[in-house]
């Protein structure tokens, strides 16, 4: 899919379908005026996108020209830790009936609605194309923030604690460092899967193993600057399930073996040294013993020790439904975005149960890989790993761009055969 064919896909949708893929456009600029919620939630361009995209979604699911979802078995365990997520979020706003646990209830539960909105909207193999083209275009607005703070100036430059390695990283006008580190992911991921499309079969829109080359240098730049080690170790597993999905063209397999081998000759050993080592220099030690393990994870393990002693005091029945019904204070923190890992956090949301359908669906949606092509089955177990590696340090489900991507693609995987 090329721009022009990207367009006339666009204008063939209707409108419960358009402002979708307004919204993936307009995201990664709207995300920039995070800080305007200190004036005022009804300021802040952020706080009204989140409370509409729940109320257009149900609105689209009530036009009459808006798809049918196609049932498929894997929505059963996503359902189920969805009855365990919204029961809990009532029960949170029944005891704290305030504006801010509203706004918190809207964004835990958004996700599943725009799971099941993705579900009906995704109904061919072109309807993915559509919008992996659109999160293409929205990586231009970050790219080239990202470029002007490298060469011209900084917009805000967060400091990094001696413990986390030292130095400095840039972020832009964004909340924090994962803004960034989504839409290189996403840039390298989608790169890749129109080069695996090109190679399997004919497409528009030509990718080669050149533009490849180019795409990960500028991605392992834009890594150096950001420092964030999840997302280093998120793109070495993309970049070899990339070689293991490329092994048919021996020629692409050569190339990028050749432009790496080149790469790190001249940099590898000063970018181990001034960007990953030392921000695995703590986990290290800690596998060595060298370190207490309360300091695993740049520290977020001294914090879920905290909150599982917590946890521990509460009634088992919230371990297996949700600690809401408990009612301790330390609620409103242990569910939130604080917890700094969606395995922590929805184990305490949703339960045992919960969590454990969560992951259960997003592997049972990893069951329809051999139904797939070898571009598809790429883009399906790139997504897949990325959702669960970025899982254990950082809170995927609550980043919106993320989820744009990721749930398209587990919309089109579950589509019957005939349709992909």
């Amino acid at each position: 899919m090329n721009f022009n064919a990207w367009l006339s896909w666009y204008r063939s949708l209707h409108l419960s379908r358009k402002w979708f893929v307004v919204l993936i456009l307009l995201r990664p600029i709207i995300d920039n005026f995070y800080e305007l919620k200190e004036a005022s939630a009804l300021a802040s361009p952020l706080y009204i996108v989140g409370v509409l995209t729940p109320i257009l979604i149900l609105f689209s699911f009530t036009g009459s020209k808006f798809p049918k979802t196609i049932p498929a078995a894997q929505d059963f365990p996503i359902k189920l830790f969805a009855f365990f997520l919204f029961g809990n979020c009532l029960v949170f706003y029944a005891t704290q009936l305030s504006v801010t646990a509203l706004g918190d209830i809207v964004k835990y539960t958004t996700p599943i609605l725009l799971y099941f909105y993705c579900r009906a909207f995704v109904q061919s193999k072109r309807d993915l194309e559509g919008i992996i083209f659109a999160c293409l275009l929205a990586c231009i607005f970050p790219f080239t923030m990202l470029l002007y703070e490298s060469f011209i100036n900084p917009i805000a430059i967060e400091y990094i604690s001696t413990g986390r390695g030292g130095g400095s990283r840039i972020r832009g006008a964004y909340a924090d460092i994962m803004n960034y580190a989504i839409y290189i992911e996403l840039f390298f991921i989608i790169i890749s899967y129109w080069f695996l499309s090109n190679l399997y079969g004919k497409v528009k829109l030509k990718i080669n193993a050149f533009h490849v080359g180019l795409a990960l240098v500028f991605v392992f730049y834009g890594l150096t600057r950001i420092k964030h080690v999840s997302t280093w170790t998120v793109t070495l597993v993309v970049f070899a399930l990339l070689m293991l999905h490329n092994l048919r063209n021996a020629k692409g397999f050569v190339f990028v073996i050749v432009l790496l081998t080149v790469i790190s000759a001249f940099f590898a050993e000063d970018i181990y040294n001034a960007q990953i080592e030392p921000l695995i220099g703590k986990e290290i030690k800690v596998a060595e013993g060298e370190s207490e393990s309360s300091h695993a994870f740049n520290g977020r393990m001294s914090r879920w020790e905290k909150y599982f002693e917590i946890w521990e005091q509460m009634p088992m029945t919230n371990h297996f439904i949700g600690i809401t019904t408990a009612n301790f204070p330390e609620t409103d923190n242990m569910i939130g975005a604080g917890m700094h890992s969606d395995y922590v956090r929805l184990l305490f949301l949703t339960g045992f149960i919960g969590v454990g359908a969560y992951v259960f669906f997003i592997l049972a949606v990893g069951t329809r890989y051999s139904q797939l092509r070898m571009p598809e089955k790429f883009l399906l177990s790139a997504t897949i790993i990325s959702l669960l590696l970025w899982s254990v340090s950082t809170i995927p489900t609550l980043y919106a761009p993320l989820l744009y991507f990721t749930y398209p693609v587990f919309a089109y995987a579950l589509l019957p055969k005939k349709l992909q």
